[in-house]
């Protein structure tokens, strides 16, 4: 008898933490910079807030040991010109291959309010001072780009 279906099976070791990790370093490196390195120049915000999107996408490629595949991110750097929580899950997820969009927009949302919590935390620890926005920034974009770093590794299709 011969077989007439064939099936494969992938299977990753890929830790959902390591691509946390990978991402929201590099998030917040993307974020450091944005806002210690141009505090007063609106060109350097915009470029450093455009490549915070970057950061999940290139988190979970390392993770994963694929190379760098530029089209997810194109879609993460495009993807951050809008509210990050609406156009970034949808360019990435349409990018991408291996990964679904409506999985991504809740990752984006969970990430979303997973950093608010950190920066309103943040926010109540150090008390009226203004100086508190730049850390808080940069903790609130780290966590939302973990959080979506873990999400793409443990959901990946």
């Amino acid at each position: 008898m011969i077989p007439l279906v064939a099936m494969t099976a992938t299977r990753t070791n890929t830790s959902p933490w390591l691509a946390s990790v990978y991402a929201g370093v590099i998030s917040a490196i993307f974020a450091v910079i944005t806002t210690f390195l141009f505090p007063n120049v609106l060109i350097g915000w915009i470029v450093g807030y455009l490549l915070i999107g970057v950061g999940p996408v290139i988190g979970y490629q390392l993770a994963t040991g694929q190379g760098l595949d530029w089209r997810p991110i194109v879609g993460g750097i495009l993807g951050s010109v809008l509210p990050i929580i609406i156009l970034w899950p949808i360019l990435v997820g349409a990018l991408a291959k291996d990964q679904s969009v409506g999985k991504l927009i809740l990752g984006a949302l969970i990430g979303a309010i997973l950093g608010w919590i950190v920066f309103l935390l943040i926010a109540t620890v150090m008390g009226q001072d203004p100086a508190f926005f730049p850390f808080a920034f940069v903790m609130y974009n780290a966590v939302w780009a973990g959080t979506l770093g873990a999400v793409m590794v443990a959901w990946a299709e």
